[in-house]
């Protein structure tokens, strides 16, 4: 539960909550985190990572706690459906660790936000398989946020205001001036499409076999394109806007 969010198993475009943002240096310039403070929390997810001097898988798809909350509900629900051939038993397990990962968010202080959302995502989509009796429901809330997704970023793209720019235009104030830019416009529209095509992507895979009913292998195309293929795009972007900075610093 991190990226332009898919249910709970897409990591999340910002970062989360308690992260760090970069301070002035003294130069007035602006620093990045723990390269001025080793002390300092670094950012995860992708507005994190585009921050650092050096790509971090991890901090892209939110270190091992990302990982457990996005993989979990949906790799249970795998094991348990094959396992049990129940519905209800593998849609209940779902439901259950994403809520046990809610208090542990809960117990220990910290945002309860993303692990919330995947919540809702997952009850919607067991409460949906449950009553249908049909396993591949329980993955229809996140295909339909995955067409929704396409859709909005394809219209940013449209409107001259890619979704990527204005994201990484918040969290990274070295390009916070990027619409006026025609080279960091040029690239937050390619990174913009690098996303669009990621969920066109899984829409493709992912709705022949929602129609099927292929419930274990829809799971497995779903976890598959999910962290990895975020964190290919998200080092993609990464690269890009590295670049951009390495162009203007030599204006």
């Amino acid at each position: 539960m991190n990226g332009i969010p898919e249910g709970p198993e897409s990591p999340d475009v910002p970062a989360p909550a308690g992260s760090e943002q970069p301070r002035p240096g003294a130069t007035g310039r602006h620093s990045v985190g723990s390269e001025t403070d080793p002390s300092a929390t670094p950012r995860t997810g992708l507005g994190g990572v585009l921050q650092q001097e050096e790509f971090s898988v991890a901090g892209a798809i939110g270190g091992p706690r990302g990982i457990a909350e996005s993989v979990l509900p949906t790799l249970l629900f795998i094991v348990v459906f094959v396992a049990s051939r129940s519905v209800v038993a593998a849609s209940v397990t779902a439901v259950a660790v994403v809520a046990v990962l809610l208090i542990v968010r809960l117990v220990q202080r910290q945002s309860p936000a993303t692990v919330l959302g995947g919540l809702i995502g997952v009850a919607l989509g067991a409460v949906m398989a449950i009553r249908s009796g049909d396993g591949t429901d329980f993955y229809a809330p996140g295909i339909a946020i995955n067409a929704v997704s396409l859709l909005v970023l394809l219209v940013s793209v449209l409107a001259r205001r890619p979704l990527i720019g204005l994201l990484v235009g918040v969290l990274d104030p070295r390009v916070e001036d990027w619409a006026k830019d025609p080279d960091a416009r040029r690239v937050y529209t390619r990174a913009t499409l690098l996303f669009a095509g990621l969920y066109a992507a899984k829409l493709a895979v992912q709705v022949p076999l929602l129609l099927t009913g292929h419930v274990a292998a829809l799971g497995v195309a779903k976890l598959a394109m999910g962290l990895p293929a975020f964190a290919v795009i998200a080092y993609l972007v990464w690269l890009m806007h590295r670049a951009l900075l390495g162009r203007r610093e030599q204006r």
